[in-house]
């Protein structure tokens, strides 16, 4: 009598930043992943991306993302096998790196971005020279043209460190993307949500993109269940 011996589950290798709002990110895939493929295992391969380095460093990115490059240079060399970005933080031209290619994009998110201030003033009513934290060229052009007499303050980083930045008194507000303070529990934080006429989001705002190796055609149909039609519409404009 011939035993039947259960097919080899595949290990996926899921590159993350250490930042919480990567950490989050790459779960919410992890469980999706597990609720479609019970013979799926995931790891997490941890790496570091210049952004989460010194602003000198992301200067000299150009078209490089400085959250995507690294990670995107560890799935082409085989050190991962999947990568999940923040659609707007993937630059460059081509939008798809060779040799890669993004398999699915889940259910969009707020695209909205939003003003934390700790007294819990709306954008309107921040008096004159109040220290606003962004280096987003997006939204500086908007608030110089907007309110001209906020001073606007370059700070980088990811949202925790800025977050941490406002609580030292570097600066006296800030503006996040709202998803983004939604992913890292942070959302209470929020003194008012910008509809996108006082600010307009970026392409490819509150979308995820799972981005892996083009001859990984198996991972590639794993992935696709998890991708949502209306958002792929989108963000294929």
């Amino acid at each position: 009598m011939e035993i039947e011996c259960p097919p080899p589950r595949r290990t996926i290798r899921i590159g993350a930043r250490a930042s919480a709002m990567s950490l989050v990110q790459v779960a919410r895939v992890r469980a999706d992943l597990a609720a479609l493929h019970a013979d799926l295992d995931t790891e997490l391969v941890f790496l570091v991306a210049a952004g989460d380095r010194g602003p000198g460093e992301q200067a000299e990115l150009h078209d490089r993302g400085a959250f995507t490059g690294d990670i995107e240079e560890a799935l082409l060399s085989g050190v991962c096998d999947l990568a999940v970005h923040c659609m707007k933080d993937v630059s460059g031209d081509p939008l798809v790196t060779p040799g890669t290619v993004f398999a699915a994009y889940p259910e969009r998110a707020d695209i909205r971005d939003a003003l934390i201030h700790p007294g819990g003033l709306t954008l309107d009513h921040l008096p004159p020279a109040t220290r606003v934290g962004t280096s987003a060229v997006r939204r500086v052009a908007q608030l110089t043209r907007s309110h001209p007499h906020l001073e606007l303050v370059p700070i980088r980083g990811t949202a925790n460190l800025r977050l941490a930045a406002l609580d030292a008194g570097k600066v006296d507000a800030l503006v996040l993307a709202a998803s983004g303070l939604a992913r890292i529990g942070e959302e209470h934080r929020i003194s008012e949500v910008l509809t996108v006429e006082q600010m307009c989001p970026p392409l490819g705002a509150a979308v995820l993109g799972l981005q892996c190796r083009e001859d990984d055609t198996d991972l590639i149909n794993l992935l696709a269940p998890l991708g949502d039609r209306a958002t792929t519409r989108e963000i294929a404009k």
